[in-house]
């Protein structure tokens, strides 16, 4: 469900751009809620995600395909339905796409490097592992929120009507919008990077009770008693 949150994400962003762009009045509250929903979708994406990984826990499931299908999923709903939301709003110029093209594939790189040393970073008592290493993709959960922002301020571009968002535009070279990109683009390559970092260390916290590393309710510990020996036996395999 995960996925299929960040593919409506995307499809109610084409939406929006087929009913608003080159119309010479603002958006209709048809094209204006297709946005919304376009914002929506991520976040609800984001529960299913936790949802998803509590039931597979609940029927003593999970396994490796289940761990990639997890990861192809939140890049759809955390890496390209933002990506696609900033090109609707108004990153349209040529390195406005380039930065956004490079956050998509810095939230790849992050995903697969996770997926590839989850059982080399050291863990704690429990099992668990004491650190992301890197910004975790669905932090760009809050750039979705902030862009949902910008939609309430109408600061977007509004079709034939104008319209930009926030900060405006920068011209790095020449005279041309091949050398303008928005300043708003720096956010996501900054992010990019903070998401691939091999320095950014970000601890684990609990959902339930918001403690790093520790819980005190009975269903989290054995939860990451179950996940201890998985991660154990990951560990071995991969010592061989």
């Amino acid at each position: 469900m995960n996925g299929v949150c960040g593919t409506l994400s995307i499809l109610f962003s084409a939406r929006f751009l087929i009913l608003a762009s080159n119309l010479p009045a603002p958006p209709s509250d048809t094209a204006v809620r297709s946005l919304y929903l376009a914002h929506l979708f991520p976040i609800l994406g984001c529960g299913f995600d936790a949802l998803d990984g509590t039931v597979a826990r609940w029927m003593g499931g999970g396994s490796m395909l289940g761990q990639e299908m997890d990861s192809l999923a939140d890049l759809v709903s955390f890496g390209v339905a933002p990506a696609t939301l900033a090109f609707t709003l108004g990153l349209r110029r040529p390195l406005d796409v380039l930065a956004l093209l490079g956050f998509v594939s810095a939230g790849l790189a992050r995903l697969a490097r996770f997926n590839a040393t989850v059982a080399l970073i050291p863990a704690d008592a429990s099992g668990k592992s004491k650190y992301f290493e890197g910004l975790p993709i669905p932090s760009s959960l809050f750039l979705t929120a902030w862009m949902a922002l910008w939609v309430r301020q109408g600061w977007y571009v509004l079709g034939s009507e104008g319209g930009d968002v926030p900060f405006g535009l920068l011209q790095i070279f020449g005279s041309s919008r091949w050398g303008q990109v928005h300043i708003v683009s720096f956010v996501f390559v900054l992010w990019a990077a903070a998401m691939v970092s091999k320095t950014l260390r970000v601890g684990r916290v609990c959902a339930l009770c918001f403690t790093a590393n520790t819980c005190r309710f009975p269903s989290c510990r054995e939860r990451r008693g179950r996940e201890k020996t998985h991660t154990t036996y990951t560990r071995a395999l991969m010592s061989r």
